[in-house]
């Protein structure tokens, strides 16, 4: 009788388990790589465009020297997020492979919960460069067209 119970408890176990690993990579796995490649492809079409049309859009030549390093900074922030944004990608990667090979321990391991949470902060950082990024664009062009050099 006992066996049987243990049986039971055991099934249930399992099945909690195999419950969480599925909404684990279900949740912080797919959803932060879909939303790291969306952010991938809107950085760097913004910034192979700011890079692309910075000369016929602000008129570097006619520029205070100032609107050069503000248009670097710019750069350079949208650069951070892209690059936060593969390192969010990688690291999901990583929890899902430790969530899916640590089959065998008794709970599901917590260094995929960890590379989770990291992920999550990588993606969180990019999204804030990326703003940052934004905003001294918007400030380099304002730059470019009311301050003009004496």
């Amino acid at each position: 009788m006992a066996n049987i119970k243990d049986n039971e408890r055991s099934s249930n176990i399992e099945k909690d388990e195999l419950a969480e690993r599925e909404n684990f990579l279900n949740y912080n796995y797919r959803e932060p790589i879909e939303l790291a490649k969306q952010s991938i492809g809107i950085v760097s079409g913004i910034l192979l465009f700011s890079v692309n049309f910075s000369d016929k859009l602000g008129g570097i030549e006619n520029s205070p020297p100032s609107y050069k390093y503000v248009l670097l900074a710019s750069w350079a922030f949208l650069l951070l997020s892209i690059t936060f944004c593969g390192l969010s990608i990688s690291l999901s990667w990583n929890s899902a492979r430790y969530m899916l090979w640590g089959q065998n321990e008794v709970r599901p391991p917590r260094k995929s919960r960890r590379l989770s949470r990291f992920a999550a902060n990588c993606l969180t950082s990019a999204g804030i460069f990326f703003v940052l990024g934004l905003a001294m664009m918007i400030a380099g062009g304002f730059m470019s067209s009311v301050v003009r050099p004496a």
